[in-house]
């Protein structure tokens, strides 16, 4: 590399830094509300003895508040594949108010030492409502692996009690969900309430809580446990019909429930399969429970927005609809704005803060501009560091060599719309059949969203390794030549005929040299400003040793993926023509964007334009509810990252002449994502 190259090179790397720390700098100032909060990351102890443990917290404290001016608190609870962060857009908002606000890792997420399991589980699926409105007890019996028996009992908690009822095979098992393995269905929300009470700067007789997704019924298991709870604000939930719990001596005080209308879960839509509309109001057991020894207007009917009862004995009930979807429920104005006036109320707090002057968006893209900084830094980091005799053999210059062989338009074109349906037909199911199903070993592979990715992930893998086995073979007995392993980018000129292991290893090294690094950066960022580097929901915070066991279990599937279907496919078999210049780099970025990301965006389409039509998800509507849901909704989160990965692919690939930076960077940075913060069974 010449000076003035390295001098370019390296200016690239420090802006990106530069932009990166003052990001978080200005972040932790919003979130500190400028010396206004003081922000606390700890842990407290619950229990004694062999079965003791902590819950990991982040506190939101106002600056006035101490032992002789305690102030209310807000509990939060965050929803499934997240973590305490996730809840910090209510924290913040609350803290500014006046309100201690502290966010709680639960069982199995962020950084808790207790897995999901610990919640427990049961061998029946309990429903609160029917499709059309009525109740139910006990729909079905249940088999499967313990994580699928554990996620299908999101919605059973651990105060319930009952009679037997009978199931589909004609077997009676009771209500009491403890008796049949719920054990804890707060997922350690009790224990934070509870000591939440004991803090010195806390009024104990003055607590909130609020959850959202998995999160809401944590909040209903800690309000009926908790009786001294003054509001419970339910960010997408459940409602409960008669019977499933003991009424006359569990209360739920000032009720706020936050309605998404584009609700991806069936469970929160009443289980009804059309978009959330007026016609939900009609649910008999949802305008029983909010209109309770609240009606003033002579039994009118039930409206959103709409508060009934009185704070002053708590039988206040609202629902709040909200023009959004299930996932962006936890950052949206409109929610948050409804939230802080209901707290407000409940709490009987002063503050001079409307409830939409609200500041939390601005952290959130301060940070995401600095985790995007971050990884485009790893681009002139990867040159400088190989800029030295060991690794020169991973840069190759092409034009020394003869030009690899690229596919003709035509062809390519064909080829990438086979990727695209293949992807599509298969991530609806596959996904999910790894998320619950699939029988591996659960105490090896433990992340539960990362097992569905991991199958669909190997099923795209496998099929294209057999296609291209298939069209080598056809190739073969034709008498066509096959393009060899430097046009496929896994080997060097001189060493086509065979796959270069030396290349690989080195690019390996390089590769987990620069994700080292930033994972050093991410751990800076965490001690000086309490923030990893994220967009809402977690992407890259610092491992417990346990979730970095996990990390390297699911590289190696990951990577597989990876080199196969962002390496060699792309850059190999489905080479399309390269020019200098950054115009061309565009046009081949979007090509691979397109093939990897083609079937997202159909089964995107095919999810979200019926809903939008007012029919409901159309995974429910094609497949049925087992096939909605998480990998849905996940897919706001997926597109982006290989929007992303597939730039850092074809921008190695460019610069070095292999597919192997590119991927195994792009696999680290995709366990990370995973294994950092999401659900560990």
């Amino acid at each position: 590399m010449s000076r003035q190259r390295k001098n370019r090179v390296s200016l690239a790397l420090a802006i990106c830094l530069i932009i990166a720390v003052l990001s978080m700098v200005f972040a932790n100032l919003i979130q500190t509300d400028f010396g206004k909060i003081d922000v606390v990351t700890a842990a407290f102890r619950v229990g004694d003895g062999s079965d003791a443990y902590d819950i990991t917290y982040k506190m939101y404290i106002p600056s006035d508040a101490d032992e002789s001016n305690p102030r209310p608190a807000l509990l939060c609870l965050h929803g499934y594949q997240n973590d305490k962060e996730t809840s910090a857009a209510y924290a913040m908002e609350a803290a500014r108010r006046g309100i201690v606000a502290v966010c709680i890792d639960e069982f199995g997420h962020g950084s808790n030492e207790r897995s999901m399991k610990y919640r427990g589980f049961t061998t029946y699926k309990v429903q609160g409502v029917s499709a059309d409105g009525t109740e139910t007890t006990v729909k079905t019996k249940l088999s499967g692996p313990d994580r699928f028996l554990l996620m299908m009992n999101f919605s059973t908690l651990s105060f319930f009690e009952g009679e037997a009822f009978s199931v589909n095979e004609g077997v009676n098992v009771s209500l009491d969900a403890d008796k049949d393995g719920v054990v804890d269905s707060s997922m350690g929300g009790i224990a934070a309430f509870n000591w939440l009470k004991t803090i010195p700067f806390v009024d104990p007789e003055n607590i909130a809580l609020t959850g959202h997704s998995m999160g809401t019924w944590a909040a209903w298991s800690v309000a009926a446990v908790c009786q001294d709870h003054k509001a419970v604000i339910l960010q997408c939930g459940e409602v409960f019909g008669d019977n499933m719990f003991d009424e006359e001596n569990v209360e739920f005080h000032n009720v706020l429930m936050l309605q998404a209308r584009y609700d991806e879960f069936n469970y929160f839509r009443d289980y009804r399969q059309e978009t959330v509309s007026d016609s939900m109001l009609d649910s008999g057991i949802r305008e029983q429970f909010f209109t309770a020894n609240g009606r003033t207007d002579g039994g009118a009917p039930f409206k959103w927005n709409t508060t009934y009862g009185d704070f002053n004995d708590g039988t206040a009930r609202r629902v709040e609809l909200l023009e959004t979807n299930h996932r962006l429920t936890t950052h949206n104005r409109h929610g948050v704005a409804a939230t802080m006036d209901w707290l407000v109320s409940a709490l009987g707090v002063s503050t001079s803060v409307s409830s939409y002057d609200q500041v939390f968006i601005i952290k959130e893209v301060l940070v995401m501009i600095a985790m995007i900084a971050v990884m485009v830094a790893l681009c002139p980091f990867v040159l400088l560091v190989g800029n030295n005799k060991f690794f020169e053999p991973i840069f190759l210059d092409r034009n020394e060599y003869d030009p690899p062989v690229y596919m003709a338009r035509k062809t390519w074109w064909k080829n990438a719309w086979i990727a695209v349906l293949i992807s599509a037909i298969t991530y609806p199911f596959m996904t999910q059949l790894g998320h619950g199903l699939l029988p591996v070993p659960e105490n090896v592979f433990r992340m539960t969203i990362g097992n569905g990715f991991m199958t669909w992930y190997l099923t795209l893998a496998i099929i294209s390794v057999i296609m291209i086995c298939v069209s080598r073979a056809r190739n073969k007995k034709k008498g066509i030549k096959n393009i060899d392993y430097y046009d496929m980018g896994l080997s060097r000129f001189k060493k086509a005929d065979r796959l270069d292991w030396a290349l690989l290893i080195k690019s390996f090294v390089i590769s987990v040299i620069a994700v080292g690094c930033m994972y050093l950066l991410v751990w800076l960022f965490q001690i000086l400003f309490k923030l990893d580097l994220r967009f809402i929901w977690p992407f890259f915070k610092t491992f417990s040793m346990e979730r970095f066991i996990q990390f390297l279990v699911y590289l190696i599937p990951f990577s597989f993926f990876f080199i196969v279907n962002v390496g060699f496919k792309l850059f190999g078999y489905m080479r399309q023509k390269q020019a200098p210049g950054v115009g061309n780099f565009i046009k081949c970025w979007f090509g691979n964007v397109f093939v990897l990301l083609g079937g997202l965006l159909l089964v995107t389409l095919l999810e979200y334009i019926p809903f939008f039509m007012g029919m409901g998800p159309g995974a429910d509507l094609c497949f049925g509810t087992t096939f909605g849901g998480p990998f849905m909704s996940a897919l706001i989160l997926l597109i982006p990252q290989f929007v992303f990965f597939t730039f850092l692919s074809t921008w190695f690939e460019r610069k070095t002449g292999n597919v192997y930076v590119g991927a195994f960077i792009s696999s680290m940075l995709a366990v990370w994502i995973v294994t950092g913060g999401s659900a560990m069974f």
